[in-house]
């Protein structure tokens, strides 16, 4: 009788770690079906996208709820390891990834994955048609592919049980550090000040002229956010812009890293501003160890990190005026209309708080009143169970109470955004939570940089050493809170938010 020979700790390890390197290279390719989906594929074969896409998800999924995986997996226990070790990072989140993976059946996720590419068509649709009424017919079409949506994500709490409310079980997702209540406490406190701010700060910033409103022709904005991009240090060799109709970055390799933007005629901050928030995004991927590719150790450790890098680039860097004192020398050769204005009027401009109904064309300040009400709804759709049909206008008296004004369109309100047609509900949270951490990262890095003149002189370089040094080397090694309390030897603490707030307004407003 033939007896098969145990494998050693080792060996099961390296084929874990075989086996999950196999699993990237096919979500790398899942991540090219998407990114082409939203960028160059033809409308009229979102179905048809929708099925390649079920297709390759199903597969994936069964691969990583396979018997023959779950017997390796489980196998391997993180407490045979040195604490935040290689080999600890790794079986960690292998363990916690398998345990949450193997209670989706391959079935749903592929009916998930065969919606969402048709979602987001009638998703855009609608939004293009600006519906006033409930009864318009392309807004009833994609209520009707949300509310499958919804319903799916309900059988996924079902399945992924919680600890303390069904919500948790999404968020956990994008954020493993954070409760749900402890967030709600941070936005409720936050709400509290950014309100004291708008009423402080918002009259004096109305005196600013809107510069960055006009006539800005489409090639030139692409050619400039070409520039900037390259001008930042991140080379055509592995990573390329494009347009789309709601911006993104995804990595389809270590070496192929994809930002888009989107370009408005009359309004240029939205390209510059939307292309470094993704251009944040996309240096954050780049700098994780490539030599650790396909394993925890070299993935981002949260959608909250990622938020912070992006939040970091677009707001704090982007916006400063040491920025544009080293950029708008440049701007004006694209733009002449710039040359009438000094910079500083520019940075007023692009800090100028504007109560306006778009997130992603919000100012920096009231963004955070947008991702509040989003998390007030998502918590009350998988809570307590509220209806598709009546989150149109829960949003817009929520936006009501926030804002002091009313939508006239649903395409200015629960249209705007395609997360939810995307299926990503526990997302947005993640970007305020981004905005505080960067902000703490922020004052942290100006005690061990000259940051302001390092910004000034264009040496962006040594600012991506330093997060990389600090945040992308990590991989998934520390938690988000974790991470924090390494960087800065604090808590997450808003204040710090609070306090660049009140720092920028007093010298741009007063």
């Amino acid at each position: 009788m033939l007896i098969k020979k145990e494998l050693s700790k080792e060996k099961v390890y390296q084929k874990v770690k075989k086996y999950n390197e196999y699993l990237a290279y096919l979500n790398g390719i899942l991540s090219l079906l998407y990114w082409d989906d939203r960028v160059t594929m033809p409308k009229a074969a979102s179905e048809y996208r929708g099925k390649q896409i079920a297709i390759l998800t199903e597969y994936i999924h069964k691969l990583k709820t396979s018997k023959k995986y779950a017997k390796l997996v489980n196998l391997l226990n993180e407490n045979d390891y040195e604490k935040y070790s290689d080999e600890w990072v790794n079986v960690k989140w292998w363990k916690y990834e398998y345990e949450r993976s193997s209670k989706i059946p391959p079935k749903l996720m592929a009916k998930l994955s065969n919606l969402v590419p048709i979602s987001i068509n009638r998703w855009e649709q609608a939004k293009k048609n600006k519906p006033k009424s409930l009864q318009d017919n392309t807004l009833k079409e994609y209520l009707n592919y949300l509310q499958k949506i919804i319903e799916i994500n309900k059988e996924f709490i079902n399945l992924l049980g919680y600890k303390e409310e069904p919500y948790q079980a999404l968020l956990e997702s994008y954020e493993y550090s954070f409760t749900p209540s402890e967030i709600e406490n941070i936005f409720n406190h936050l709400l509290i000040k950014t309100k004291e701010l708008i009423k402080k700060y918002y009259d004096k910033s109305q005196k600013v002229e809107d510069i960055l409103k006009g006539e800005f022709d489409i090639k030139k904005q692409e050619e400039f956010c070409n520039f900037l991009v390259k001008k930042i240090g991140f080379s055509q060799d592995f990573s390329r812009l494009d347009p789309t109709s709601h911006p993104f970055a995804t990595s389809i390799s270590p070496k192929d890293i994809r930002i888009t933007t989107k370009y408005i005629p009359n309004d240029i901050g939205n390209s510059i501003f939307g292309t470094l928030h993704e251009l944040g995004h996309a240096i954050y991927e780049y700098n994780l160890p490539e030599e650790y590719y396909g394993q925890p150790r070299g993935a981002a450790i949260s959608l909250s990190l990622h938020e912070s890098q992006s939040r970091f680039w677009e707001n704090i860097i982007g916006r400063s005026i040491e920025f544009w004192n080293y950029f708008y020398p440049y701007l004006v050769n694209y733009f002449e209309i710039f040359n009438k204005y000094k910079v500083v009027d520019f940075v007023k401009a692009a800090n100028k708080i504007d109560l306006q109904p778009i997130r992603v064309e919000s100012d920096e300040l009231t963004y955070n009143l947008h991702i509040i009400l989003r998390f007030n709804i998502e918590r009350k759709i998988f809570n307590e169970n509220l209806k598709v049909k009546e989150i149109p206008d829960l949003w817009n008296d929520l936006f009501y109470n926030y804002f002091g004004y009313k939508l006239d369109n649903y395409s200015d309100g629960f249209l705007q955004d395609i997360h939810w047609a995307e299926s990503l509900f526990g997302y947005f949270p993640t970007y305020t939570l981004g905005n505080i951490v960067a902000a703490q990262i922020y004052y942290h890095s100006k005690t061990q940089l000259n940051l302001k003149e390092l910004i000034q002189n264009g040496q962006f370089n040594l600012i991506i050493q330093y997060l990389k040094e600090n945040i992308h080397q990590h991989g998934m090694t520390y938690t988000t809170k974790e991470l924090i309390n390494k960087i800065t030897s604090k808590n997450l603490d808003p204040t710090y938010l609070y306090n660049y707030f009140e720092e920028k307004y007093s010298l741009l407003f007063n």
